[in-house]
């Protein structure tokens, strides 16, 4: 089995079949881990989902969006916060589609996590986590405090990746380890979309999002080689719509 991970999606359900592809990924073997976004851009979240259902071995981790996703599915929450940074095409796409009744789907929303410590002690989170309060976000005091606290980090801290882009002198290559990231093996997280549309590495740290929701590609990586592949631009796959822009 290998382990690939993909960075935020956001509805573009033509890169990620793109990248799966590509990735020569197994279905019945393969782990995928998704660091969250899947929803909130391109017109097909509920085409992304039905094909992350079809992945045997799944870790879905929940980003901010996913967030906003989950409440309307549950709550109908509808917050202008939301709707004008894309999920007014969620909201569309799952009226177009008729799969907001879809058990599998309103299931699939329950079950994402806020992050995820695999067994070779790689660490993968939405957002990050304040590290000026917790170094250790695991055994540290982040789960010592209230559960809210700990989503509202996960899924929306940037803090950590500023710490480990200044600890490398803001070099993607650099190898200076960042203190709050030398626990663990590779830190990978999403959340905020690179300028050149490549992962970026910082020390032990990668940023997979590399702004699928905006005009840029979807990425994919082997979290053992570090190997990865990436979609077409999604403004060409979706020439059509803006996406997040």
């Amino acid at each position: 089995m290998k382990t690939y991970i993909i960075g935020d999606i956001h509805g573009a359900a033509l890169a990620l079949e793109q990248v799966l592809d590509w990735s020569n990924f197994d279905f019945k073997k393969d782990r995928l881990i998704h660091i969250g976004d899947v929803c909130d851009g391109w017109s097909e979240t509920p085409e992304c989902v039905d094909i992350l259902l079809k992945v045997k071995n799944l870790i879905p981790i929940r980003g901010n969006h996913d967030v906003w996703c989950y409440d309307w599915f549950e709550r109908g929450w509808t917050p202008i916060l939301w709707t004008q940074q894309g999920g007014q095409a969620t909201i569309d796409a799952y009226v177009r589609t008729g799969q907001i009744v879809d058990k599998r789907h309103r299931e699939f929303w329950q079950s994402q996590i806020d992050y995820y410590l695999d067994e070779d002690n790689r660490f993968y989170v939405h957002g990050g986590w304040d590290y000026r309060c917790n170094i250790n976000f695991l055994e540290e005091g982040l789960l010592s405090v209230n559960a809210g606290s700990i989503a509202k980090e996960c899924h929306w801290d940037r803090s950590l990746l500023a710490g480990a882009a200044s600890a490398s002198n803001g070099g993607r290559k650099n190898d200076n380890i960042f203190n709050a990231t030398k626990v663990y093996k590779d830190v990978f997280i999403g959340h905020t979309a690179t300028r050149d549309h490549l992962p970026h590495q910082y020390g032990n740290l990668w940023n997979l999002d590399s702004g699928a929701g905006w005009a840029g590609k979807l990425t994919m990586m082997d979290v053992e080689t570090k190997g990865f592949v990436q979609s077409d631009f999604c403004a060409d796959l979706y020439p059509d719509e803006k996406g997040r822009r």
